[in-house]
């Protein structure tokens, strides 16, 4: 499998882009935040899709790399797959309902159902977990890690597959069953934690049994105390009342004259700030009326004033009209005879202008006649050099194809070399050997451990002679096995001689083809271009266009006419009468010809200039006015304490609305003063104690005390029998207990069961994968004295191994440690190792594509140039997509 081109309409940051890929290595060295990550994630989403979960608040894959500018998501990839090449296009919404897949077969354009929507794992054989643990090696996890779908891929065990899954399945269920007893969690906790829990419970209840029956009693007795005090309390209350209502006959007649007097003295206060505003004299209202009128007529004026004032041109404006007009302003008559004079001065160079060839044709021209110095072709000669450039072309796509059957027949080749040193090594032979040990073992050990039981030597025949016939079965199965390998190798070879004579023909055909083409356009002076074609192309349209100017150029003839003459006199009499103008403008009207504009902007000066007069006029007036209209206003405004920071509006309301309240207290102070004067005449005036609201406010008092009293009372009733069921509580407690007992030893003689089967049934699962481990181990083995030929030296007091769950361990001084204690430097080199190793084990038929996210970075100098070299060498037998920010991490 290879991969061929892409397309990314959207993903991440990358918009609109393009890649195709070659054969071996495809190196991309860019810098950070380019998106070389994207790219390879992209990669990865073409054939496993994009992760969706709608319960996690994570950044998801999803969520990173859909385009923040709301646009499409997605694109394509063609590949090539089991001699079939294939264009997949997907598209990612926000979840995966809004997914879309599609596979196109590029033979024939439409699409097909060759692979589902899963076409990584039907493809690769792995599921996603293991795709990014295997070929899928990004900067930030380099170290790999086993899953079931690796385990059933490493072994070829397809049939083994499932039985995996469902091994998996079963010790899941197991280990789900005893966390459901064993669990501790504050979400889902385990059943026996519960009932431990809910133990812990019953007995926290049943020791607060004496100190509730303590606190029952006390309680009790508080409550009759309580009750003693709130009837004193409401005896007392119903003597305030009595006592309130005597005292409130009495003072009920003096309380009008007395607020009466309160009042006067209230009004006579405010008089008396009034007498001081006034201090220079009540206004009268005609002359208050007068002052307000004066007001509105400045507020009028102030904002005419401020539009005028806002239309005023700039002082530089103002200074560039005094230059132009002076004491005299051109008037439309004049104005309308100079632009006349302007149009027939410009008619006339338009005739000189026309009557020769113009300045752009004159320039391609020249420029044609040097590209045809050497030689102008015939049209023959051009007709045969563009077909000799069009059976280049086809050479070279003819070459591409054949090229490319080459090197497919030489990789097969390569292939059958490499899989038929490893023939016989296959699971299937693998199994005859085990069955034949197992029955060898078996025979042997009824012979030594049971030789006088009933029917052993039945049982010991039975077993030597299967493994006799296993083993017979195992070499004759190798024997087959190598026997196809090299016919296949001899069909292979002649194929490939095949392909090579006819690579070697096309290039020489090509070879003689393109001298003659060269020859020929080294005569004339082309612009470097991709292609011969495009070259042939570009000589043509010259030649078109050569033959056209030329014959343009004989056509065309300068003449002079009476129009030159006349447009000269007319020019000096117009430039004469503008030169003034033309000054201040700052324009050169000999040399830049353009009278027009100057006659059209000092129209539009002129009417500007006349506005701005008239409009300076009105503004003088307006604020001669205004100083009169101020003026009236300060001198009535002085006479009166006014606050500053208020407008003149407000000021003059305010003025008025004390007058008004000046003339009103009059009339009240006359009027509470007779209605004083008749009740003292008429009642025996003398001031009594304000004993009401003394009893009052004591009468209130208590109500909150009873109200305190009533209340405590029902919380203590509460309290009293909430204690009675805490009461009833504890003795269900007690027999509560006593059941949950009996549940917890049930529940621990379960526990007990499952974590024995769980046991068992990991032992079985290492016995049955350890088998496959040593391939994994020889090949890290083989990768790290590639990547640190010295790492023997280096490292001398450690062994490195890989785990059945595909982890680097370090052995050290009879001691086994995680890969975590090393640098990270040699974590990522075991790392790579490992990986390295993986896929030489998992893929064998079908070579898969290895992408690599820059996973060299915290390896020194050396070790990088040999992992380059590594990859190199790796790139002669699979495709590579490799991706690094730094020059120095780019194979040479």
């Amino acid at each position: 499998m290879k991969l061929i081109s892409c397309y990314i309409t959207g993903f991440g940051t990358i918009k609109e882009w393009s890649y195709d890929f070659s054969d071996g290595m495809n190196a991309l060295c860019q810098e950070n935040g380019w998106g070389k990550t994207t790219f390879s994630v992209f990669l990865k989403a073409m054939f496993y899709g994009m992760d969706y979960s709608a319960r996690t608040k994570m950044l998801t894959e999803r969520k990173h790399y859909m385009p923040w500018d709301g646009g499409v998501c997605g694109g394509y990839l063609i590949f090539e797959a089991e001699g079939k090449r294939y264009r997949v296009e997907r598209s990612f919404g926000k979840t995966d309902k809004d997914d879309t897949f599609t596979l196109i077969d590029t033979n024939t354009g439409a699409a097909c159902d060759d692979f589902s929507q899963n076409l990584g794992e039907e493809l690769f054989q792995v599921d996603r977990d293991s795709f990014e643990k295997s070929i899928f090696i990004p900067q930030a996890s380099v170290s790999t890690a086993m899953t079931d779908s690796l385990n059933a891929k490493m072994g070829n065990l397809a049939s083994a597959k499932d039985d995996i899954n469902n091994f998996d399945e079963a010790l899941n269920r197991v280990s789900e069953v005893r966390k459901n007893y064993t669990r501790r969690s504050k979400v889902n906790n385990g059943k026996i934690n519960v009932i431990k829990e809910e133990i812990s419970r019953c007995s926290e209840v049943i020791d607060k049994k004496a100190a509730i029956l303590d606190g029952y009693r006390k309680q009790f007795d508080k409550l009759e105390e309580k009750k003693k005090s709130l009837n004193w309390m409401e005896a007392e209350k119903n003597r305030i009342t009595e006592a309130i209502r005597t005292q409130s006959k009495r003072e009920q007649d003096m309380g009008a004259y007395r607020q009466q007097k309160e009042f006067l003295e209230k009004q006579q206060e405010e008089m008396n700030v009034l007498d001081d505003f006034f201090a220079t004299g009540l206004p009268s209202e005609e002359e208050h009326a007068k002052l307000e009128d004066v007001e509105r007529q400045y507020d009028m004026s102030r904002r005419t004033e401020k539009d005028l004032a806002i239309k005023l041109p700039p002082e530089q404006q103002i200074k560039k009209w005094e230059d132009l007009f002076g004491d005299q302003v051109p008037d439309e008559e004049d104005l309308s005879k100079w632009k006349d004079m302007s149009v027939r001065v410009q008619e006339l160079r338009m005739q000189g202008e026309h009557s020769k060839l113009s300045e752009e044709a004159t320039a391609q021209l020249d420029q044609l006649k040097y590209f045809f110095a050497n030689k102008v072709p015939t049209e023959e000669e051009l007709s045969q050099i563009e077909k000799d450039v069009v059976e280049l072309s086809r050479l070279d796509g003819r070459i591409v194809e054949q090229d490319e059957n080459y090197r497919n027949i030489k990789a097969r080749v390569d292939m059958a070399q490499k899989t038929g040193r490893t023939a016989g090594k296959t699971a299937g032979v693998l199994l005859l050997f085990i069955l034949f040990a197992a029955l060898l073992l078996g025979g042997f050990s009824f012979r030594i451990l049971a030789p006088e039981a009933d029917g052993s030597t039945i049982y010991q025949i039975l077993c030597f002679v299967g493994a006799a016939a296993t083993g017979v079965a195992a070499i004759m199965q190798i024997g087959r096995i190598r026997s196809l390998h090299r016919n296949k190798q001899e069909d292979l070879q002649g194929q490939l001689a095949e392909a090579a004579e006819a690579l070697a023909q096309s290039r020489e055909t090509r070879e003689v083809l393109a001298i003659r083409c060269k020859a020929f356009l080294a005569d004339f002076k082309l612009t470097p271009a991709d292609s011969m074609q495009q070259m042939v192309y570009e000589i043509r349209v010259n030649l078109d266009h050569y033959v056209r100017l030329r014959d343009e150029e004989h056509q065309a003839t300068a003449q002079t006419t009476d129009a030159v003459e006349e447009m000269a006199d007319l020019r000096m009499e117009l430039y004469t009468i503008l030169d003034r103008y033309a000054q201040v403008y700052h324009m050169d009207l000999y040399h830049e010809g353009n009278e027009a504009d100057l006659l059209e902007q000092l129209k539009k000066d002129k009417n500007a200039y006349e506005e701005y007069i008239h409009c300076r006029k009105q503004l003088e007036l307006i604020r001669l006015t205004m100083e009169e209209q101020k003026r009236l206003l300060e001198k009535y405004l002085g006479r009166f304490p006014l606050e500053e920071g208020t407008s003149l509006q407000e000021q003059l309301h305010l003025i008025w609305s004390k007058r008004q309240r000046y003339g009103q207290l009059q009339e009240e102070i006359a009027s509470l003063q007779e209605k004083i004067q008749a009740f003292a005449e008429d009642n025996q005036v003398e001031e009594i104690a304000l004993s009401v609201e003394q009893l009052q406010e004591k009468q209130v008092q208590i109500d909150e005390e009873i109200k305190d009293m009533q209340k405590g009372i029902t919380q203590d009733r509460e309290s009293l029998h909430q204690l009675s069921v805490e009461l009833d509580g504890i003795e269900d407690a007690e027999n509560r207990r006593d059941v949950l007992l009996e549940e917890k030893a049930e529940c621990d003689r379960k526990v007990d069961l499952l974590t024995k089967t769980e046991e068992y049934l990991k032992i079985a699962k290492e016995q049955f994968l350890s088998t496959y481990m040593r391939p994994l181990r020889q090949g890290m083995e083989h990768y790290m004295a590639i990547l640190d030929d010295k790492y023997k030296d280096s490292v001398k007091d450690m062994d490195f191994d890989i785990t059945m769950d595909l982890s680097v361990q370090v052995l050290s001084q009879g001691s086994t440690h995680s890969s975590d204690y090393l640098s990270h430097g040699y974590q990522d080199l075991v790392g790579l190792c490992a990986r390295f190793a993986l896929v030489d084990v998992l893929y064998h038929k079908e070579q898969p594509v290895i992408v690599l996210d820059d996973p060299f970075t915290n390896l020194d100098q050396q070790k990088i140039t040999h992992a380059l070299k590594l990859l190199s060498d790796i790139a002669k037998e699979r495709q590579i997509v490799y991706f690094t920010c730094h020059e120095s991490r780019m194979p040479s």
